[in-house]
């Protein structure tokens, strides 16, 4: 009986039992999950902190990496343009004058010479940049232009004001690369090596206030000085012995041309009819600095030997075709040979140029088949109230134009002076006195061409000879500042006209063969 009702308890109360242990399983299971739960949050959020952390990290590496890198560079690139800046040369020369003339078509009047921009920049250790911007005898500039309908056509009106003779001339704008010192390469808007005086054109370096008749008045070199040609070539300086030493320069460029110049003329001729005069002159001028109107081009070289400090001798040569390729194939031929020399306060310098126009003649027959005739005007019957007229000229041509320019100077200063104001607070003032002696000689010199139907109707050329002596004196408180006063007397010859042979004098009457003129000047560079 005991044993029946046991087995009965054990039965009833077994499922109960594992019920109960069932129950307490769960709830740990479900305990264990939610520590399992809790820890991966933790994880979790460790994790993110963590990854926060190293973000926060990497980026304050990164933004430490970068000012460090843009510091470095922003150094380095304001070492360079600050060097760049500090090493770049920004200076001008200037100079004005006063002069009065004995020709009664010449005014005493002040000119403004020129006034010129440089600047001189090393970009690199062996890389140099130059610039040269002339402003002559300039004041202003300004076009007008307008372009409107009107009824029954277009009306266009084009109105230019500017100061007379004035230019704006790009003289010098190169870069050179130092490839040795005896070996430099140059490319750009460069000085043709021809004499000394086109390469060391400055005015404050001269002492007298008006340039020579070889390179500026009555030119013979091929162009006037300041004279540039676009091109490439190169140049340098070596030692020969214990002191002396040779320096070169050699280019190829464009080279000079017979280029147009177009000059209007408008008259009134009571009781005739008015004109209006179209004149195109062919001249030589400078090479185009774009396309260049001739196929061949022209070549310079200067060589100098200096057995010292102060003491010059050189040669030099330029050849090059010098007309435009709708004219026959000639080539000018120049050569020079110039030098200075220096005994205490004395010095002479001097040049001597000779160039050769080869076939003016054939130009001038290649010019009339060209152009067919020379001058063309409207008759009465066309016009009844103005007379129109196109002429077409051959200028400044000559067979060959040879001369030379030779100065004098002594320098010297009281010691007297010093106790005034001309030599008070300069450290080393001087006057320095100078003669200028010059002749220039035209062969076949272009007196006048004409031409009906394309042939050649007249050709008339002369021989002249151009003479002038100048005496001056100059002030220099420093070496880049100097007043100037001279005398200059010109001389053509008798029964010429000076205005023939030169491009400053102007006259009216053809027998004004010489001139007497004074001349002020100031000039100065920085």
């Amino acid at each position: 009986m005991k044993v029946l009702l046991l087995a009965t308890a054990l039965t009833v109360l077994t499922p109960f039992a594992s019920f109960a242990q069932e129950s307490d399983t769960r709830g740990e299971i479900r305990e264990l999950r939610e520590k399992l739960e809790r820890l991966e949050r933790k994880l979790a959020a460790d994790e993110a902190v963590r990854e926060k952390k190293a973000a926060e990290e990497r980026a304050a590496i990164t933004e430490t990496v970068k000012k460090d890198v843009i510091s470095e560079v922003s150094a380095k690139g304001q070492s360079y343009f600050s060097k760049l800046v500090d090493q770049t040369k920004i200076g001008a020369y200037g100079s004005i004058r006063y002069g009065t003339s004995s020709l009664d078509d010449l005014h005493n009047t002040f000119t403004f010479r020129r006034f010129v921009l440089t600047t001189d920049s090393p970009i690199a250790e062996r890389l140099r940049a130059y610039l040269e911007l002339e402003f002559e005898r300039f004041t202003e500039l300004e076009l007008e232009r307008r372009t409107f309908p009107t009824a029954g056509g277009l009306r266009v009106e084009q109105a230019i004001e500017g100061s007379n003779k004035s230019e704006i001339s790009l003289e010098q704008a190169w870069m050179q690369y130092d490839i040795a010192d005896w070996l430099k390469f140059r490319g750009g808007a460069v000085l043709v090596p021809l004499g000394r005086f086109n390469i060391n054109h400055d005015d404050n370096r001269w002492d007298l206030p008006r340039r020579s008749l070889v390179d500026r008045g009555a030119p013979v070199l091929p162009s006037t000085a300041a004279w540039p040609e676009l091109g490439a070539g190169f140049l340098g300086d070596f030692s020969v012995g214990k002191q002396g030493r040779v320096n070169y320069q050699f280019y190829v460029m464009n080279g000079v041309t017979l280029d147009s110049e177009v000059e209007s003329v408008i008259q009134s001729r009571f009781p005739r009819r008015d004109k209006l005069e179209a004149e195109i002159e062919l001249r030589p001028t400078r090479g185009t600095f774009s396309d260049d109107l001739k196929s061949g081009k022209a070549v310079a070289t200067r060589w100098a030997y200096s057995p010292w400090l102060g003491d010059e001798i050189a040669a030099s040569f330029y050849w090059g075709r010098y007309t435009p390729d709708f004219l026959d194939s000639h080539p000018v031929v120049s050569f020079a040979f110039d030098g200075k020399k220096t005994w205490g306060s004395f010095e002479i310098e001097g040049q001597y140029v000779n160039t050769w126009w080869s076939g003016v003649n054939g130009v001038a027959k290649s010019f009339a088949r060209t152009v067919r005739d020379s001058s063309a005007e409207t008759s009465g019957a066309e016009t009844a109230e103005l007379e129109t007229e196109v002429e077409f000229e051959l200028a400044n041509l000559a067979t060959r134009k040879q001369g030379y320019w030779v100065d004098f100077r002594y320098r010297f200063w009281p010691e007297f002076l010093n106790a005034t104001i001309l030599g008070r607070h300069f450290s080393n003032p001087q006057l320095i006195s100078t003669f200028r002696a010059e002749q220039v000689w035209f062969s076949g010199l272009l007196n006048s061409v004409a031409f009906t139907g394309g042939a050649l109707t007249d050709f008339k050329t002369e021989n002249r000879l151009l003479n002038r002596f100048t005496f001056g004196l100059a002030y220099r408180p420093v070496p880049l500042v100097a007043l100037q006063l001279a005398y200059e007397y010109t001389r053509t010859n008798q029964g010429k006209s000076l205005s023939t042979v030169t491009n400053f004098l102007t006259s009216s009457k053809d027998r004004e063969f010489f001139q007497h003129a004074v001349l002020m000047g100031l000039t100065f560079g920085f």
